[in-house]
């Protein structure tokens, strides 16, 4: 990945995490909805075209959206600003303010995380797939393995198993398997913009954005 000269890895990846939080439905892409609702649920609401305003000076290729690399233009700084925000709305979600998005029509209102969790067992389950997973801390997951399966289930032969890794992995087989992982869920046309180290150090928010995005996928093959 090119990386614009002023920013670091860590700061690279602070971004990623941020634009996840923002990336409501995980497709990829920041839209002028998910970004009004996060200054909404920030305590900052504002109207509609002062929200496309904003969109519109971060989108530099006009499409109505903000991919991660122009996300990655706006700089750190500006990523900063967000992040307030997000903890701000995160803040006022922890003291029991309601959000539309974490209520609807359930009675019990399962966190985002079991949800794709549950979605993720089922799938692999109904594939006849081996692997499960606990939760996106689960340390199996560092061998990419229920990613690779859980591609397969959601597109059956996509996966050539006889280019993964499955015992005794070292770091570089599990590095290996990742990338593999990651280019396979690209492939099947799901927008993931984590990296394999992501996966290969379990770092759960990034980890639930791959699982997310192939969820997005696999809903629209149901």
């Amino acid at each position: 990945r090119k990386m614009s000269g002023k920013i670091t890895k860590e700061e690279e990846e602070e971004m990623r995490e941020i634009f996840g939080k923002i990336d409501l439905n995980s497709n990829g892409f920041i839209s002028d909805y998910e970004l009004g609702e996060l200054l909404k649920e920030a305590g900052h609401p504002i109207p509609g075209y002062k929200v496309r305003e904003i969109l519109q000076e971060l989108d530099r290729n006009r499409d109505n959206q903000i991919s991660f690399d122009e996300f990655l233009a706006v700089g750190s700084q500006v990523a900063k600003t967000f992040r307030k925000a997000i903890n701000r709305k995160e803040g006022i979600l922890a003291i029991g303010g309601t959000s539309e998005l974490s209520s609807v029509g359930t009675q019990h209102s399962y966190s985002e995380e079991e949800r794709y969790a549950f979605w993720v067992n089922k799938t692999l389950a109904e594939a006849g797939k081996s692997t499960k997973i606990s939760s996106f801390k689960d340390k199996e997951i560092a061998t990419s393995l229920s990613v690779l399966e859980l591609i397969d289930a959601i597109q059956p032969g996509s996966i050539n198993y006889e280019l993964i890794k499955t015992s005794n992995l070292s770091e570089n087989d599990k590095l290996e398997n990742a990338k593999y992982a990651i280019s396979s869920a690209r492939k099947i046309g799901a927008r993931v913009y984590a990296l394999p180290e992501d996966l290969v150090e379990v770092k759960p928010k990034m980890v639930m954005t791959v699982f997310a995005c192939l969820m997005g996928r696999g809903m629209k093959r149901v």
